[in-house]
């Protein structure tokens, strides 16, 4: 079966973002949708779906922090539980009644995680910024790695007058809470410009957040004040992309 250009692109793309996880594991069952796909047992959007299927099922758990071993098991053994005669449904069932260490973390427990979770030391702290940056364009995709990951509250420990009377009396508690979670990270092309600057001087700047191209700047632009109440509501505004970017499928009924 052959898919037209725009097909082509979107496929080839979600396997780019599929190897950027390292998913070795999955690539043996892939490779099988891959030959049936090609012998006409699945369209080209069906194809599409699977394979962003695995990737949501590989970053929840990842997120959820739920151990990696289990999916060896999980790939090694699911196209034995898949009725070819109704693929996509069939795999999403598959994937849907996983339970245990095998689960597929639902919306949540995945944005539970997500939104307290240490993303700065994730090891795919690149991509997941790059994917909810890119959530709302089809051409022109921006590259992360191109871009530094800025901490808003700086990282320097010693927080300057201006910080501690932003962020309140309990300054240092909500810089250590936050400091790494995805509410505080950001991308910019300015990480030196910025430095351990205040929150109104970084929106402000010249190439500030304020004039930043990028959506995931967009918020930052319209906000008056770096605090925890701030931090929080970012972080929930990004999950709710997060759970369209990496979705749980629909139960089969």
């Amino acid at each position: 079966m052959t898919c037209n250009r725009e097909y082509e692109s979107q496929i080839q793309q979600a396997f780019e973002d599929l190897n950027t996880l390292k998913v070795d594991v999955a690539y043996p069952f892939l490779l099988e949708v891959y030959r049936d796909y090609s012998q006409g047992l699945l369209n080209c959007s069906e194809f599409l779906q699977i394979i962003r299927l695995i990737e949501s099922y590989v970053l929840r758990r990842a997120i959820c922090g739920i151990p990696t071993n289990a999916q060896n098991k999980t790939f090694a053994t699911l196209s034995r539980e898949i009725n070819k005669k109704n693929y996509l449904t069939s795999v999403q069932s598959a994937l849907v009644n996983k339970s245990s260490y095998q689960r597929f973390p639902r919306d949540d427990e995945f944005l539970r995680e997500l939104l307290v979770k240490d993303i700065y030391s994730f090891r795919n702290c690149y991509y997941l910024l790059q994917k909810l940056e890119n959530s709302d364009r089809t051409k022109e995709l921006v590259k992360a790695k191109e871009y530094t990951i800025k901490h808003i509250i700086p990282q320097n420990p010693q927080l300057s007058p201006v910080w501690m009377t932003e962020l309140g009396p309990l300054a240092e508690e909500i810089r250590n809470k936050y400091l790494h979670t995805l509410g505080n990270l950001t991308l910019t092309g300015y990480n030196s410009e910025y430095s351990d600057r205040s929150f109104a001087e970084k929106r402000d700047l010249k190439n500030g957040f304020a004039n930043s191209p990028l959506n995931l700047n967009r918020g930052l632009a319209k906000c008056q004040v770096w605090n925890e109440s701030a931090i929080k509501k970012r972080a929930e505004e990004l999950g709710a992309i997060a759970v369209k970017v990496w979705s749980y499928p629909l139960e089969p009924r």
